[in-house]
């Protein structure tokens, strides 16, 4: 018990030179005491890093070393995971695994979308190939499975995009799609599954957030649920939530803050402390807020959220009143990220809006990085953001 809280506790406050998953610990915030506020294509870039194929999922890092997935080949044919060092952008090693399952590539289907996640022992990766498996940090392949061959093939659309969370023992994996979907907490030293716990069919792209109080939190296809991080029993579920399909929930003490593309849905959960009480309430729900790809931060006692048209939304977190709304250079699919007393919305096409997060809407920068890509997500660590690119690692240390 004493082991799983210190571990817990560690994952919480992760130090400023790690961002070891999708939104750091969940929550798009960084412990940096510095970080860039100006930059453009002259000035404030590091380095640039080519990516062997194409990947829409968020960079990870481990002290000196930037971890990023990729799908290469016409139909996916290949799941990739590559390593890079932080300083220089120096390629440090890359190894590929065979596509569990291959699709078509085109733009209206997720090319590796989950976001790794990574530890003190390894990195770990989910595919919407099916595929998932864990490298040591010098790139030796710990251990390897084949969730469509033992699950069935994922089916959808858009693919699967669905980024993993890690607890102290586990990977955890959302599978929403047409066919039989679950939850999966895979044990982190041998990839064998420790539970599974079935869902129906639930097409979402959302992705599960593990709380320091031992919760996995799915925020997806019309409900929000709590589930035991050792057993995968359901805790609680609040249902009639519509448009949650891409968003992720947000935790910020006893609140469970969603986001949804559809106006009325974007809301806080109250939990309680004792998780033997499966009661919740809804604490506030938003009268005009909405978050279409992104999910919501909740920085400095506001909650922020932007929608499809680049309209940023700033809501107090205790009541969800709406402390001020204005459009931006345009539409986010990375998070909003907060830092320093700042937010940052990484809009898709290269342009980054700094605010100031005291509820001012001070606009402090707009920093244009042209590129004929799109910004899939962002890392930061102290002094630096890694941009996520299709093709492409940006690190950038501007000015601050």
């Amino acid at each position: 018990m004493l082991e799983t809280l210190i571990a817990a506790l560690c994952l919480a406050a992760a130090p400023a030179d790690n961002w070891p998953a999708f939104r750091g610990t969940g929550d798009s915030v960084s412990s940096a005491e510095s970080l860039p506020v100006n930059w453009s294509e002259s000035d404030g870039i590091a380095w640039r890093a080519e990516i062997t194929g194409y990947g829409q999922s968020s960079p990870v890092i481990w002290r000196n070393r930037v971890f990023v997935t990729s799908a290469d080949g016409a139909r996916k044919e290949h799941a990739v995971m590559a390593c890079f060092d932080l300083e220089n952008g120096e390629a440090v090693w890359e190894q590929s695994l065979e596509a569990a399952q291959t699709t078509e590539v085109t733009d209206y289907i997720s090319r590796a979308a989950p976001t790794p996640a990574v530890d003190d022992k390894a990195v770990y990766a989910f595919y919407d190939t099916g595929n998932l498996a864990a490298w040591s940090h010098d790139g030796e392949l710990l251990w390897s499975r084949n969730l469509v061959e033992e699950y069935g093939p994922l089916t959808g659309n858009h693919g699967v995009g669905g980024s993993i969370a890690i607890t102290d023992r586990a990977v955890i994996v959302l599978v929403d799609h047409s066919g039989p979907s679950y939850l999966l907490a895979a044990d982190k030293k041998t990839g064998k599954t420790i539970w599974k716990t079935d869902r129906p069919a639930n097409v979402a792209w959302s992705s599960p957030i593990a709380t320091n109080d031992g919760r996995i939190i799915v925020s997806a296809a019309g409900r929000c649920e709590a589930f035991d991080a050792e057993t995968g029993e359901q805790q609680w579920k609040v249902a009639g939530i519509e448009g949650n399909t891409v968003p992720s929930a947000t935790v910020s003490g006893d609140l469970v803050v969603v986001g949804s593309k559809d106006v009325g849905s974007n809301l806080a959960i109250r939990v309680p402390a004792d998780r033997a009480v499966r009661e919740t309430e809804i604490a506030w729900r938003s009268s005009d807020a909405t978050a279409t790809f992104s999910s919501p931060l909740v920085y400095r006692g506001h909650v922020y959220l932007i929608n499809r048209t680049g309209v940023a939304f700033c809501l107090d977190e205790v009541t969800g009143e709406t402390v001020w709304k204005q459009r931006i250079a345009g539409s986010c699919w990375a998070s909003p990220l907060g830092a320093c007393g700042r937010v940052y919305f990484f809009e898709k096409s290269g342009t980054t809006t700094v605010v100031k997060a005291d509820g001012t809407a001070d606009v402090l920068a707009e920093n244009v990085l042209p590129t004929e890509d799109r910004v899939y997500g962002v890392a930061a660590v102290e002094g630096r953001f890694v941009i996520r690119l299709g093709s492409e690692l940006v690190c950038i240390d501007g000015t601050d």
